[in-house]
């Protein structure tokens, strides 16, 4: 068992399930929170994030298969996917993979999922196909609202952010990930637009005082 990544939730190991490599990811014991409490945070958020991954799947979306998984031990062991992750196909100039990436997370936002975490090191490309991975911080949603729309508009920012960061083309890239994610989330997708240029609007200002 292999430690390969460490946050402030859960620790992440490669293992060897029955002769498959595999991922376990593990929520420890929090021993600043009264132990009942601690159980029962680990517990639902385990059981939350199969949840999670299981919607996104039969959604379209395609997630790490779940082989195990113990709420009583907060912990899931999964598939383990190689691949490079959106942040090195972008560096490397894979512009294109942003629309894909528009369209699951469009998709994921029609079934009423929130991913919670749209980092691009959780959209990995493998074997020519987008996964998604880190499900632990998402939320379902029955039913359209306001409030529904300003999370989906609060997911996408955290990726848009990123393209923030490639200057004059960035605007272009937002573009390739906006037109993916129009076509999966249809008239509802104008609503999430509008709500992230608020979000954005809101964080230039906040940057210039």
């Amino acid at each position: 068992m292999l430690l390969i990544a460490k946050g402030a939730e859960a620790e992440i190991y490669l293992v060897d399930w029955f002769g498959i490599r595999a991922v376990l990811k593990w929520r420890k014991p929090k021993t600043y929170r009264d132990q009942t409490l601690d159980y029962l945070i680990r517990r639902r958020r385990t059981i939350n994030e199969v949840r999670n991954m299981y919607i996104a799947y039969t959604a379209g979306v395609r997630v790490p298969s779940v082989y195990f998984f113990d709420p009583e031990k907060a912990s899931i062991v999964m598939e383990y996917i190689e691949g490079e992750n959106l942040r090195d196909l972008l560096n490397r100039g894979r512009f294109d993979v942003l629309l894909r990436a528009g369209a699951y997370v469009g998709k994921m936002h029609k079934a009423g999922l929130i991913h919670g975490d749209l980092a691009p090191t959780n959209i990995i490309q493998s074997g020519g196909e987008l996964y998604f991975i880190d499900f632990g911080l998402g939320e379902a949603r029955a039913g359209w609202s306001r409030k529904t729309a300003v999370l989906m508009a609060r997911d996408v920012n955290v990726l848009l952010r990123t393209l923030d960061l490639y200057g004059d083309r960035a605007e272009e890239l937002r573009q390739l990930f906006w037109n993916g994610y129009r076509d999966e989330m249809g008239p509802r997708a104008s609503v999430v637009e509008k709500e992230v240029a608020r979000i954005r609007a809101s964080g230039r200002y906040v940057e210039r005082r």
